[in-house]
């Protein structure tokens, strides 16, 4: 951007140039752009800091609008607000000439980079699209909503920066729409990127901007628009009533997965879309940059095939780092679908194995036990025992009260009912059961501990509360050993769904 003055060539109109060649401050220098139906654009110089920015005008129609007028100084605010790389910044306004004084862009709108090139490569596709969803998010935790995303809005510059503008405008109109393929119809926002939701006079919220975003990244992707009707009007009705035809029909190209995205983003139902853009843009960017989270994936599907014919004491071993490679894509890419079916299939396989080789220690030593408790009960005096089989120490409570370590054959336990449960403090519990001993009886139990990991967590601020399925198990920081499986780790008010694998150690900050 130049720090020198532009020359003066096109100013308004001869008729306006003495009254509109300077107001609020700003020199209006040239005329960038008309076409819009809802303002001019204007190359213009700010003395005050010698420096080039564009002013957005009004039609001289809307601002004989008392509705527009009152809504124009209060949507300004608001966008003023506004300060992120992916969107064109609003730097000052003008209530009397209701005008937007702008950041100048060096380079152009994506509608003309597309009239220009063609169809773009995939990965500058994506890369665009991620930028957009970058602003939005920025946005709409400001509860602000675009409303009229498409690429006439979209600005690629000089040096390969992608902003967003208009902000805010269909805001202020309220009852046009913007755009040039169409003139006379009421909705804010474009016909053929208009949400289904803003057509029906539905509450709209940040996920019709996200529709509108599906829509250009379908356009982007195929050369074509998904609905195309022969009016302004019926273009906007047909996604009431019809769904778009898959991208990949239009372009063998397009992968499943960006396939899936495209098509989520354009769901008839806000509640089908996704939730937010941050969540779109995470997406986007794991097709983008699959990098790390990729690799991982890629690693984990080679280990869970390896698993599916390798003996059982290989099989475990894959499958565990089938586990641990799922874990890690997702860490990259949370809630990715392959990562997360393959996490479910090797720990479903996992535990399987598990309780099988549990059952089967089990049985010999529960063989072995009795053949000691026959022996103790030739040298007991008549009272029943216990025989108590676990697969790891554990204490043993009888009537609530310790009475031991198991695995072990207790005597001389009084005959009759009793209340039994074991523990491993700060591990695990068993349920309290009721047994029966009897007089010169072995009263045989077996009571499997399950398999356990340690998960060390952090925090920010050290005490801070630590919840494991809603349990309250500590404060930070704080090295717990946890049941195998699948748990809601909850620290902070943040949630995490955790994975703890056998005799390993998981680190988690928050």
């Amino acid at each position: 951007m130049s720090d020198n003055k532009p020359e003066t060539t096109q100013i308004l109109s001869a008729a306006e140039i003495e009254a509109e060649l300077k107001y609020h401050g700003i020199e209006i220098i040239r005329l960038i752009s008309d076409k819009g139906g809802m303002a001019d654009v204007y190359e213009a110089w700010q003395p005050s800091v010698q420096r080039r920015i564009a002013a957005k005008r009004l039609k001289p129609h809307l601002a004989t609008d008392a509705e527009v007028r009152s809504r124009f100084e209060e949507e300004a605010m608001f966008l003023g607000r506004l300060n992120h790389p992916n969107i064109v910044q609003v730097i000052d306004y003008s209530s009397e000439k209701l005008t937007l004084f702008m950041e100048f862009i060096e380079g152009k709108p994506l509608d003309e980079v597309l009239a220009e090139r063609g169809r773009l490569p995939l990965e500058e596709v994506m890369r665009i699209i991620s930028g957009v969803l970058d602003g939005l998010s920025y946005a709409h935790e400001r509860t602000i909503i675009h409303r009229d995303v498409k690429p006439g809005n979209i600005f690629l510059t000089t040096d390969h920066q992608v902003k967003l503008g208009d902000f805010g405008i269909a805001s202020i109109i309220g009852s046009e729409v913007t755009g040039t393929d169409t003139q006379a119809d009421f909705w804010a926002g474009t016909p053929s990127y208009i949400s289904p939701e803003q057509l029906t006079g539905a509450p709209v919220d940040g996920r019709a901007d996200l529709y509108a975003v599906g829509v250009t990244l379908y356009l982007l992707l195929t050369g074509k628009l998904p609905f195309v009707g022969e009016d302004s009007a019926s273009t906007a009705a047909m996604r009431l009533t019809r769904e778009p035809a898959p991208p990949s029909t239009l372009n063998p190209m397009i992968s499943p997965e960006l396939e899936g995205v495209v098509l989520k983003a354009l769901a008839r139902l806000p509640g089908e879309r996704y939730r937010t853009a941050a969540e779109f843009k995470q997406a986007i960017d794991a097709l983008l940059s699959p990098g790390r989270g990729q690799a991982y994936l890629q690693e984990a599907r080679a280990e869970l095939e390896k698993a599916r014919k390798a003996s059982t004491t290989e099989k475990k071993r894959l499958l565990t780092n089938c586990v641990k490679l799922s874990q890690m894509a997702l860490t990259e890419h949370p809630e990715h679908p392959e990562a997360t079916q393959l996490l479910k299939a090797a720990d479903a396989e996992l535990s399987g194995i598990n309780r099988r080789a549990l059952l089967g220690v089990c049985a010999v030593a529960m063989a072995v036990m009795a053949v000691i408790a026959v022996l103790v009960m030739q040298l007991s005096h008549g009272n029943g025992s216990l025989e108590l089989v676990t697969n790891d120490a554990a204490d043993v409570y009888l009537d609530g009260k310790m009475i031991g370590t198991a695995p072990f054959v207790f005597t001389n336990v009084p005959a009759g009912k009793h209340r039994m449960y074991i523990e491993q403090p700060g591990f695990y519990k068993s349920k309290e059961r009721e047994i029966v001993v009897k007089k010169g009886a072995v009263e045989s139990i077996s009571e499997p501990i399950p398999d356990g990991g340690t998960i060390v967590v952090s925090s920010a601020f050290p005490g801070t509360p630590v919840l494991l399925d809603g349990k309250d198990i500590g404060k930070t920081p704080l090295t717990q050993k946890v049941v195998v499986g699948k748990h809601l780790l909850k620290v902070s008010g943040k949630e995490m769904e955790i994975v703890v694998l056998e005799n390993e150690t998981s680190k988690f900050a928050f």
